[in-house]
């Protein structure tokens, strides 16, 4: 199969062997792949890049993907050849695999059905941005299934835009803080206030004690000392890149 390894950081397509699933796992042949942030640190081998992705020589890079099932494992019983399908390799130090291959093969946890009304490119870029958010809200935030209030930190970016939108679908009224480009989209996502960072000198002076049930601060920039007593009694704070691990603990 023709798959896109990296040699000194530069891109070079090459001939590889397809790989075979085993029992449990699914081959897919990939349509398209999605880039983001977590390649340039593994094509320029830094110590993050080895923690998110396996050191080899040659080097198969991208973790997103939307495709078809081509041959499931004999132990595989929830999807059948012909369906199509989306997914993500894991961030691990020992993924060897990369997306920008015609192949991959992966655990069926690793994969979801594809609905027909999303295209192909749209669901290979729709992997670990709407993942972190949902993750965040509902399984570590524990956020109540209707009434809840949220806030959101860097709305406007790809994670803090799926959080206001799974937010609002979790029955949530949504705080959002943005960039002045970006309130009309929050809006129009569905964020009930709005907070202008770029226009707000004290932003946590528009926030009420006790106010949120979930408090996700997507860059990792808000003091977790200062931010906390804007919580709910037993409201959660979710920080997936804290800025300064030290606000932690003192």
């Amino acid at each position: 199969m023709n798959a896109i390894c990296f040699v000194k950081a530069k891109p070079q397509v090459i001939q590889t062997d397809k790989p075979t699933p085993k029992e449990d796992e699914i081959l897919v042949k990939v349509h398209y792949s999605a880039l983001d942030t977590a390649l340039e640190p593994v094509i320029q081998k830094t110590f993050v890049g080895g923690m998110v992705h396996k050191r080899t020589d040659p080097l198969f890079c991208g973790w997103h993907f939307s495709g078809v099932v081509e041959e499931v494992g004999s132990k595989v019983s929830d999807f059948q050849c012909g369906i199509e399908v989306f997914g993500h390799l894991p961030y691990s130090s020992s993924t060897t695999q990369g997306s920008l291959s015609e192949y991959v093969t992966v655990k069926s946890d690793a994969l979801a059905v594809k609905l027909k009304s999303v295209d192909m490119d749209m669901a290979a870029a729709s992997t670990t941005e709407p993942l972190t958010a949902l993750q965040a809200l509902r399984d570590i935030g524990k956020l109540p299934k209707q009434g809840g209030h949220v806030l959101i930190n860097g709305a406007g970016g790809q994670v803090g835009s799926c959080a206001v939108q799974i937010a609002k679908v979790l029955g949530s009224k949504v705080t959002a803080i943005c960039s002045t480009k970006d309130t009309d989209k929050m809006t129009e996502l569905g964020a009930t206030t709005v907070i202008d960072r770029k226009k707000t000198p004290d932003i946590l002076g528009q926030l009420e004690p006790g106010e949120f049930d979930v408090i996700f601060d997507t860059p990792g920039k808000l003091s977790a000392r200062k931010i906390s007593k804007f919580l709910k009694p037993k409201g959660v704070y979710v920080n997936p890149s804290p800025d300064d691990m030290l606000d932690f603990l003192l």
